[in-house]
């Protein structure tokens, strides 16, 4: 995988780190393409599909804090994307409906090769083995400071998960990474500020990709 990728036309994805928004922008986005007169396909990643639901719950079990080993954590990423890419994404871009995902596999790259330091082009090259022509046409990437990303958890008030509990170096490396991907692939992903009014980066998002689906 290099510069010009092999991608899906009317797939998006939402990418960023903890805290960032993501969740918030994905439902404002589809209530807005819904009623645009567009078919939507949302799916969360990693899950989405039964078999991919189960091994999230593998992925983000706090048990296995410190055991799973970094490759298996890699691989089972993969995993689950190939499943749901399988089962719903595919069939769902061959009916000519939007595919919108919170989280796909430029998450991979920027956790498991910045995050993790593994080699960058090894997990591209899985991300290409794993997707092939399903990967998303764009993504908007929401970038938010990792202090930031901090307090919005907290607010939350709930036990973070396996990678929640990372630590504050993890995540200012896979801020990095995010940063990297708009970097080297501009014309397949897009960074805006998750640090905005909600309005605001919604519809900076929406402007984004119908941008993109009328070819602009």
């Amino acid at each position: 995988m290099n510069k010009s990728l092999l991608t899906s036309r009317g797939f998006f994805s939402l990418e960023g780190i903890d805290g960032s928004g993501k969740t918030t922008q994905m439902d404002l986005l589809e209530k807005a393409l819904i009623k645009q007169g567009y078919e939507c396909l949302r799916i969360r990643e990693p899950g989405g599909s039964k078999i991919s639901e189960n091994i999230r719950e593998l992925l983000l079990n706090v048990e296995f804090q410190d055991k799973m080993a970094i490759q298996t954590e890699l691989l089972l990423y993969n995993a689950a994307r190939a499943q749901v890419i399988d089962e719903l994404i595919k069939p769902a871009l061959l009916a000519n409906k939007l595919v919108l995902a919170d989280r796909f596999a430029w998450s991979t790259y920027a956790y498991q090769a910045f995050g993790r330091q593994l080699d960058p082009s090894l997990i591209l090259e899985l991300s290409s083995l794993t997707c092939g022509e399903y990967f998303p046409d764009y993504t908007v990437i929401l970038d938010l400071p990792v202090s930031e990303s901090r307090d919005r958890m907290l607010l939350e008030n709930k036990k973070p998960d396996r990678l929640e509990a990372e630590s504050d170096l993890f995540f200012e490396r896979v801020r990095e990474g995010y940063l990297d991907i708009a970097k080297r692939f501009p014309q397949h992903a897009k960074v805006l500020a998750a640090n905005q009014s909600v309005e605001a980066l919604h519809q900076q998002i929406l402007s984004s990709v119908l941008s993109r689906l009328k070819g602009d």
